[in-house]
């Protein structure tokens, strides 16, 4: 009866130790501002209230394991049904739940970036040819001269009807990035803020042929691909949508003679002109750079799809 209280109570205590575990390492993510390299910003509320709520479990936990130890806690299967007596299978079950937890404690927290793209891939922003698009409609258009794209562009201080008419779309998915559109385009300088990355370059492809030629200002990790230009390199964030499980290399190419001397991985932030160039027999979004600077990583490195964009100062 005796050894059978003892047992009992080492069940309850590696489950104290679990579950505090679990609370302090989410705790201690929250307190080094790590806990974003891990998750979405949308469900940190989430994680963070859980680490509140298993804190509790856990003294729970402590105060029937002492109870078991104590002999004040009467055996019975009516709440919770008694451990596995095989020591093979209580070992599985708590090294499963023990091992993350001693791998996220040992571990260093890092951040994703170049190497994380040559393994996965990194999506670049292809132009498409639309009915939006009169600069990209054929293949010749790749060499168009400077004296037609300005032909083709409108004013740059249009009216609010002008901008209706150069941002019109009847793709209802189109229609807030028309919004978007009509925003960034009467700005002097383009600035893709990290708030609002992934919607701002979206923006930009879909009404590609009004942007061409306007300053832009953005900032990522440098990253090659083997088959690119000595003087092309990518501006490239890792977008996340709800865990870094899930994440994906996101990025805009740029050219300029400065290029090489920037290793990959070195985080950039770079000023120039909208193009667009031929890439992997695609048409993509490319900026041409007049300033660079190097600078130094943000807290939080990471991009997110924004569904609230338009709710976002774009200045």
């Amino acid at each position: 009866m005796r050894k059978q209280r003892y047992l009992m109570a080492f069940h309850y205590t590696l489950r104290t130790i679990i579950l505090l575990g679990i609370s302090g390492y989410i705790v201690y993510l929250v307190e080094t501002n790590t806990l974003q390299l891990y998750i979405g910003w949308r469900i940190m509320p989430l994680v963070k209230w859980s680490a509140v709520l298993i804190y509790p479990l856990a003294v729970i936990q402590a105060v029937i394991a002492y109870r078991h130890f104590k002999g004040d806690m009467k055996a019975c299967d009516c709440c919770t049904p008694a451990p596995s007596k095989s020591w093979l299978r209580n070992g599985l079950v708590y090294s499963l739940l023990m091992l993350p937890l001693l791998l996220g404690f040992l571990l260093p927290s890092t951040v994703l970036g170049g190497s994380f793209a040559n393994t996965k891939g990194i999506t670049l922003n292809s132009v498409f040819a639309n009915r939006n698009n009169p600069i990209a409609k054929t293949e010749s258009d790749l060499t168009v001269s400077d004296d037609s794209i300005d032909h083709l562009l409108p004013p740059s201080d249009p009216t609010p009807e002008q901008l209706n008419q150069m941002f019109y779309t009847e793709d209802q998915f189109e229609t807030d990035l028309a919004e978007l559109g009509k925003r960034l385009y009467i700005l002097p300088v383009i600035k893709v803020k990290p708030e609002i990355y992934m919607e701002v370059l979206s923006s930009i492809v879909v009404f590609i042929d009004h942007f061409v030629g306007k300053e832009i200002e953005i900032s990522g990790f440098a990253y090659r691909e083997p088959d690119m230009a000595d003087n092309q390199l990518v501006i490239g964030r890792i977008a996340v949508q709800c865990c870094t499980a899930d994440a994906a290399p996101y990025g805009v190419l740029t050219e300029f003679d400065e290029a090489p001397e920037f290793p990959d991985d070195t985080w950039l932030s770079v000023r120039g002109t909208i193009g667009y160039t031929e890439y992997k027999g695609n048409k993509i979004l490319k900026i041409d750079v007049t300033e660079s600077s190097i600078m130094k990583a943000p807290d939080n490195p990471y991009i997110y799809p924004n569904f609230s964009f338009l709710d976002e100062n774009v200045e």
